[in-house]
């Protein structure tokens, strides 16, 4: 029988780090099961500021990423290290 942990775990499907100065944030898409897709920000000096967004999916969680991104480096941002 399976446990709960194993039944709600994520597989990270990309995962993006940003850095503007001194600061990081990191923005991915992750597979959650039978939830679907979610997208994950998490800024690394206010981590309690972390966003969740699901999505139903893989398109759309994706096309979120991509305007996180896109949003993130017009605003200074800078990709720092990446995941596929």
């Amino acid at each position: 029988m399976k446990t709960s942990a194993l039944r709600t775990k994520t597989r990270d499907m990309i995962r993006w780090q940003f850095r503007f100065r001194d600061r990081l944030l990191t923005c991915g898409v992750s597979r959650t099961g039978a939830a679907g897709f979610s997208v994950v920000t998490v800024p690394h000096h206010n981590v309690r500021r972390g966003t969740v967004e699901i999505y139903r999916d893989l398109a759309s969680a994706l096309q979120r990423h991509a305007a996180i991104a896109l949003q993130l480096r017009a605003s200074g941002w800078s990709i720092a290290s990446y995941t596929t």
